[in-house]
């Protein structure tokens, strides 16, 4: 019939449901089985031409269906990857991204809504994480016309290197497609998305609550691909990966690389970012610490004195501190401030014969009247001692063996086909049959029960997010264990200043142990400034401070889940400015308001004689 006109009808046709139609002769025959359909023609033509035979069926105007190759759509059976045919490699490219951005985007939206009903952060971030998330996605490049046809571009050699082995051009493609859309947008800038969106609302909300909650699955990430189909349906023909190798995180941040991240995406987007919301974060802690308000309106005064550049969230990497630990070192130096934490030996003093040997103090060295009558410090060291046994930093799945087992099988291998039929299946599951139905009845194993020997601990590196051990407990057991043995009676009357040299050689080896130098209370003091400790060298450097000092530190530190040590240098840092600003200004902050000159912070060099 040579070529004929095609034409897309609304009625489709009655056997194949096809709407593409061929005008022949005034009727309309489908392109695909070739019937004629009755609910439309062509009123252009001469009516006697197509109506002269009375308007019957001729077998002639029946056309044959072209002869098309049978489409196999196969079985659910697992096969090879790339051995079903696939649409153009374009389409797979477009198809891939199109899914990638939608399963992130859901992601996003779902942790702002847990961040906003489960912990009560402000509504608001939903109205900011939006705008944010499509200007990275704009500035990323991805949603572009020809972001395909260039990534194909660029892997068109990459099937000619490697070994003699090589995969299929459409797997390369494929893989190099979807490393492509994880190095422009990996999945854990959801992450950093939100927590710049509370950032901005100004919320209390810290990198290490981001990453607790997503590494404890209370924040959807980790698991989160395996609802991914409720969200944004199942995959199409044009998608070949499983939600689980697109959306499954590789990895978690640390608290210090998320900030770094987040500065990255402000500051790729030109967006302004306000200092942390110094105010609401003390407040927080302050409540954490259960220390009484006062105290912030005096954090408040130190914070709008030194404006720490540290507060700012920055892109230049993991240099400097960060923010939460700037926010801690002001919250130490108002606490020793107020509390007059200099290395009076108030901690000393509370054990019994331990002070009288240390010997006595001069009445130039007792703590100002203004604010012992206002502060207590013996208190103040009980309560921060008692919080730093209360603080809990592990996780909720490190609690006992069956939350941690629950939690390895919903959140670490979701996902997982497991094949009944193979052994080490039906073993995994005889196994854990056994122990749900024995666990009620098993031995409570507790640490304190379990004997540990001491061992000589390598110097550590530390990092924002790595918190060293602050109390070897177990040394503490060994020390009391071997006193009570050298007993000769059960009951023998031990005497309390034996009790406090117990006290005070745990805490010399506990500093030792972090790396600090233990510094005996001062008896002579030429001013009554506050004091800046520096570090002391033997053999290795290690910080030299007072025991009220540092119990301090160590509360605070364990408190920010951040080394003690990084903690200290940031409080060295803020104090060194601060001396520099009370020498420009000739003004304490050491002082009352009232009072117009103070005396100059007083730095003292330690040896370790």
């Amino acid at each position: 019939m040579g070529s004929a006109e095609t034409i897309t009808l609304e009625q489709p046709c009655i056997d194949c449901g096809n709407n593409v139609f061929e005008l022949d002769i005034g009727f309309y025959y489908c392109a695909e089985c070739g019937t004629r359909t009755q609910s439309t023609i062509a009123t252009d033509i001469d009516l006697d031409t197509v109506f002269g035979d009375g308007a019957l069926y001729s077998q002639r105007l029946h056309r044959r269906a072209p002869i098309n190759q049978e489409v196999h759509f196969g079985d659910d059976e697992p096969r090879d990857f790339g051995s079903r045919p696939l649409p153009d490699i374009q389409t797979v490219a477009q198809a891939m991204r199109e899914r990638y951005l939608m399963g992130l985007q859901v992601m996003l939206q779902n942790q702002c809504q847990v961040l906003m009903e489960t912990y009560k952060v402000s509504p608001i971030i939903c109205g900011m994480a939006g705008p944010i998330w499509l200007s990275y996605l704009a500035t990323t490049g991805v949603l572009q016309e020809g972001w395909a046809i260039a990534v194909l571009a660029n892997c068109k050699d990459l099937p000619a290197k490697g070994s003699k082995n090589k995969p299929s051009t459409e797997k390369v493609t494929i893989n190099e497609v979807y490393r492509t859309l994880r190095k422009s947008i990996p999945i854990y800038s959801t992450l950093a998305i939100s927590f710049l969106s509370c950032h901005l609302a100004r919320e209390p909300v810290l990198p290490t609550d981001i990453i607790d909650w997503a590494q404890e699955a209370k924040l959807p990430y980790l698991s989160f691909f395996i609802e991914m189909d409720r969200y944004i349906g199942t995959a199409p023909a044009a998608c070949p990966l499983k939600n689980r190798t697109m959306f499954r995180p590789t990895r978690i941040l640390g608290s210090w690389q998320l900030e770094d991240v987040a500065g990255k995406i402000a500051q790729k987007i030109g967006l302004h970012l306000p200092p942390v919301n110094f105010y609401a974060v003390a407040r927080r802690w302050l409540e954490e610490l259960s220390l009484p308000m006062e105290i912030l309106p005096r954090a408040c005064r130190v914070y709008e004195w030194l404006l720490p550049t540290e507060l700012w969230i920055s892109a230049n990497g993991v240099v400097g501190f960060p923010t939460r630990v700037v926010v801690m070192s002001i919250l130490i130096i108002t606490l020793r401030m107020l509390y007059d934490i200099n290395g009076y030996g108030i901690w000393e003093k509370s054990l019994n014969g331990v002070a009288d040997k240390q010997g006595p103090l001069e009445e130039g060295c007792e703590m100002d009247s203004n604010m012992s009558s206002e502060f207590d410090t013996r208190e103040l060291l009980r309560v921060l001692e008692a919080v730093h046994k209360d603080i809990e930093v592990k996780h909720d799945y490190l609690q006992d063996l069956d939350t941690y087992l629950k939690y390895y099988r919903d959140v670490i291998s979701a996902g997982m086909a497991r094949d009944p039929e193979l052994q080490v299946n039906r073993t995994i599951k005889r196994c854990w049959d056994i122990y749900c139905k024995n666990k009620d009845t098993e031995f409570d194993i507790k640490p304190e029960n379990l004997n540990f020997q001491h061992k000589n601990i390598k110097r550590k590196r530390y990092n924002d997010d790595v918190t060293i051990s602050t109390c070897s407990e177990s040394s503490t057991r060994l020390h009391a264990d071997t006193f009570e043995i050298k007993c000769p009676l059960p009951k023998c009357a031990v005497d309390s200043s034996l009790r406090g040299e117990r006290e005070l050689d745990r805490m010399r080896f506990e500093m030792e142990e972090n790396w600090f130098c233990y510094l005996a209370p001062v008896s002579r003091r030429k001013s009554k400034g506050y004091i800046s400790y520096t570090r002391v060298k033997d053999n290795f450097f290690m910080y030299a401070v007072h025991a009220d000092y540092y119990i301090l530190l160590r509360a605070l530190a364990k408190l920010a889940k951040v080394d003690m040590r990084l903690l200290h240098d940031s409080t060295l840092e803020l104090e060194r400015k601060l001396t520099w600003i009370e020498g420009k200004i000739r003004t304490s902050l050491n002082v009352p308001k009232d009072q117009s000159e103070g005396g100059p912070v007083e730095r003292q060099e330690f040896d370790l004689d």
